[in-house]
C-alpha cells in the first residue's frame, strides 16, 4: 500500500511539473538573446531560406529541428510559446524515453524509474530549456531515443534483414538531423554493435550493422557538406568554442568539468558518484546499452580534444537525463544488509528522495518569478513602451545586440515602430560611436529612444554601454526611461524643452520629499550590472543641491531608481550646515538643475 501512495505522488508530482511547463510556455517570457538570434532565422526567411546555409548571426541547428519549428510557425503563428514549442515536446519524448529505457533496458523497479522521471521533471535546468528555443532539449531525448532504437534493433522489434538495417539506419538518420549529438551516440552504437558481432563471429550481424552504418554515413557526409559545413568552419564559430575542448591542461580541464556539472549544483557532490556507481553496476551486469552508453562519452571525449565537439553544459544536456538514469539503477541496486526490513526500504527511499529536494522551486516558473528570469533579456516591455508612445520625429536606437528581439517583436524586414508616417528606427553597429553621430543627427531638435539588451554584467557584459552613454551626454541628455530586470531603455535628446524628467520638492524639519513627476527614471547612476564591478558612474545621478550666493552644497543624493510617481524622502544633516537660507533644488550630475526644466524650488532656513 505504501509503495502505492508513493508510486501515486511521483505521478502526481511529473504531471506538475508538466503542467508548469505549459504555465511557462504560455506566459510568453521574452526571447532571450540566442533564442531572438535563431527567431530571426525562422521567421525572417522562408522554408527554403531557412535552409540555405549559412544562418544569420552565427546560429546552427540541426535541420529537420529548423523544418518542424519552422512548421509549426506556419501552423500557429510565430508567437513565444510556438517557438518553443518544440523544446517542450522533447522534453516529453526524453520522459517517455527515460522510462522506458530504466524499466524495461535496466530493469529497475518501477518506484525507482518514477523516482528517476520525477527528477527529470523538477529539476531546474530541464525546466529552463524545456521551454526555450533551442534544439538543447532535443539533444538529451534523441540521444536517449538512439540508445532505445538500439535496443530495438537488437531485440528483434524492427523486423529482419535489410529492412531491419534500414529502419535502424532511418530512425537514427533522423535523430542525427534533429540532434547533432546523436550522431556521436549513432557511432558509439555502430561500434558496440560491430565488436558483439566480431567477437561472436556472427557474420549475419556483422554485415547488418555494416550496412546500416554505411546508410548513416553516407546520409552524415551528405549533411555536413550541405548543411553544417558552413557554421562548423566558420572561423568566428571555432575561435568562440576553442577554449571548450579537452586538452592537456589539467586545469583547464577541471574548469571545464566545473562549468559542464554547474546546473547540478551541490547536490553534484553526491549525483556525480551515485550515478558512477550506477554505471558500473550496470556495466558488471553486461548490459549492452551501458557499454554503448561508454563509449558515446569516450567519442565525445576524443572528438572534444580535436576541436569537433565543445564540452558545455547546455550542448551536454544528455548528459544529465543519462547521469539520472544511472543514479536511480544504483539507488534501485542497493540491498541493505542492516537492521530491520523496514529501515532496508527506507534508506533506498530517503536516497531517491534526496535528490529531488534541491529543485523544490521549479514551479516558480511557471509564475515568471524574477529568478527565473533572463537578466538583461526582458525587452518586450520596454518595445511596447516605444510602440505606444513614440511620435513623428522621434526616432527609436536599437544597440546592435538588441537588433534580433526588436526585429522580432516589431516585425521584420521594416523599419518602422509605432503610429508615426516614415521610417524612424535606427539599427546600431560594431561601430557604436558612429551609431551615436547616426541618432544625434537624426534626432537634431527632437529625441530618440536607446534600447539596450543582452549586455547585463556577468551574463554578458558591454562596456560599450557605459562608453555610449558617455557619448550621448555629450551630445545631449540621456535619461533613463525604464528598467526591466536589468534591460534599459533611455531617452535622448539635444534639446532641454523635450527633456522626461521632472520633479517636484519640498522640505520639512531637514527632510527633503522628491517626487518624480516626469516620465522618465530619476538616476541613483547607472545601473550596477552595465558597469565594472566596484566602478561607479554618477552621470545622471539626482543630487539634493543646497545654494546660497557663490556657493553650492550637495546634502544628498538618490541611492534608489526612483519610477515616476513614487516619492523619496532624503533626510539631511543640518547640523552640518552654517545657519542661513538656502534654496534648493535637485541636480541630476552632468545634465541639468531641475529648476531649468521648470520645477519650483524650495528654501530651507537652517537656524
Amino acid at each position: 500500500m505504501a509503495k502505492k501512495i508513493v508510486c501515486a505522488l511521483l505521478i502526481a508530482l511529473i504531471a506538475l511539473g508538466l503542467v508548469v511547463r505549459v504555465r511557462y510556455l504560455l506566459l510568453g517570457v521574452p526571447l532571450w538573446n540566442d533564442e531572438a538570434l535563431l527567431a530571426e532565422n525562422i521567421l525572417g526567411r522562408t522554408m527554403g531560406g531557412m535552409l540555405t546555409p549559412p544562418l544569420d548571426n552565427l546560429q546552427t541547428a540541426p535541420a529537420l529541428y529548423l523544418i518542424v519549428v519552422k512548421t509549426l510557425t506556419l501552423l500557429f503563428g510565430g508567437s513565444e510559446a510556438v517557438l518553443r514549442l518544440f523544446s517542450f515536446i522533447s522534453f516529453v519524448i526524453m520522459l517517455a524515453t527515460q522510462g522506458i529505457l530504466l524499466h524495461k533496458v535496466f530493469k529497475v523497479r518501477t518506484v525507482f524509474t518514477l523516482f528517476s522521471l520525477a527528477l527529470s521533471s523538477v529539476f531546474l535546468y530541464f525546466v529552463q530549456y524545456s521551454a526555450e528555443l533551442k534544439p538543447y532539449m532535443g539533444d538529451a531525448a534523441f540521444v536517449l531515443v538512439v540508445i532505445l532504437s538500439f535496443y530495438a534493433y537488437r531485440e528483434g522489434m524492427l523486423g529482419e534483414g535489410i529492412r531491419k538495417a534500414l529502419i535502424f539506419s532511418g530512425i537514427l538518420i533522423a535523430c542525427m538531423l534533429l540532434s547533432s549529438p546523436a550522431v556521436f551516440a549513432a557511432g558509439a552504437v555502430f561500434a558496440v554493435e560491430f565488436i558483439i558481432g566480431a567477437v561472436q563471429k556472427n557474420k549475419r550481424a556483422l554485415l547488418l550493422v555494416v550496412l546500416t552504418g554505411a546508410i548513416f554515413i553516407a546520409a552524415f557526409i551528405l549533411n555536413y557538406f550541405l548543411w553544417l559545413k558552413p557554421i562548423a568552419t566558420d572561423g568566428s564559430m571555432v575561435w568562440y568554442w576553442s577554449e571548450m575542448k579537452l586538452s592537456l591542461s589539467m586545469s583547464r580541464n577541471f574548469a571545464l568539468l566545473k562549468d559542464l556539472f554547474d546546473p547540478l549544483g551541490v547536490f553534484a557532490l553526491a549525483a556525480i558518484p551515485f550515478a558512477v556507481a550506477g554505471f558500473v553496476i550496470s556495466l558488471k551486469r553486461r548490459n549492452v546499452y551501458t557499454a554503448a552508453i561508454g563509449v558515446f562519452f569516450i567519442v565525445l571525449l576524443v572528438a572534444s580534444s580535436i576541436d569537433k565537439y565543445p564540452i558545455q553544459n547546455r550542448l551536454w544536456m544528455f548528459l544529465f537525463v543519462i547521469m539520472f538514469i544511472y543514479i536511480y539503477i544504483f539507488i534501485d541496486a542497493i540491498r541493505i544488509e542492516i537492521g530491520p526490513k523496514v529501515v532496508q526500504k527506507l534508506i533506498p527511499l530517503i536516497l531517491a528522495v534526496v535528490f529531488l529536494l534541491p529543485n523544490v522551486a521549479f514551479s516558480d516558473f511557471a509564475t515568471g518569478e524574477e529568478w527565473t528570469l533572463t537578466p538583461g533579456n526582458q525587452a518586450d516591455k520596454l518595445i511596447e513602451y516605444v510602440q505606444e508612445n513614440i511620435r513623428d520625429g522621434e526616432i527609436m536606437y536599437s544597440n546592435m545586440a538588441a537588433n534580433p528581439i526588436l526585429k522580432f517583436k516589431n516585425g521584420y524586414h521594416t523599419n518602422k515602430i509605432g503610429n508615426v508616417s516614415g521610417d524612424n528606427i535606427i539599427f546600431g553597429t560594431k561601430q557604436y560611436w558612429e551609431d551615436v553621430d547616426r541618432v544625434a543627427e537624426a534626432a537634431r531638435g527632437s529625441g530618440a529612444f536607446v534600447l539596450y539588451y543582452h549586455s547585463y554584467y556577468p551574463l554578458s557584459m558591454n562596456s560599450e554601454i557605459r562608453k555610449q552613454a558617455f557619448l550621448f551626454s555629450e551630445k545631449g541628455y540621456f535619461e533613463q526611461v525604464m528598467n526591466v530586470s536589468e534591460t534599459l531603455l533611455y531617452w535622448f535628446t539635444d534639446d532641454i524643452s523635450r527633456v522626461r524628467s521632472m520633479a517636484s520638492v519640498t522640505v520639512q524639519d531637514g527632510v527633503v520629499t522628491i517626487k518624480n513627476t516626469g516620465t522618465s527614471i530619476l538616476s541613483a547612476g547607472m545601473p550596477d550590472g552595465y558597469i565594472e564591478p566596484d566602478e561607479e558612474v554618477n552621470y545622471g545621478r539626482v543630487y539634493v543641491a543646497l545654494m546660497k550666493p557663490n556657493d553650492m552644497i550637495f546634502a544628498g543624493e538618490l541611492t534608489q531608481p526612483l519610477e515616476p510617481g513614487a516619492s523619496v524622502d532624503i533626510e539631511i544633516d543640518l547640523s552640518t550646515l552654517e545657519p542661513g537660507t538656502y534654496i534648493l533644488d535637485l541636480v541630476a550630475y552632468d545634465m541639468f538643475a531641475f529648476s531649468e526644466l521648470g520645477m519650483a524650488q524650495a528654501r530651507l532656513v537652517v537656524n
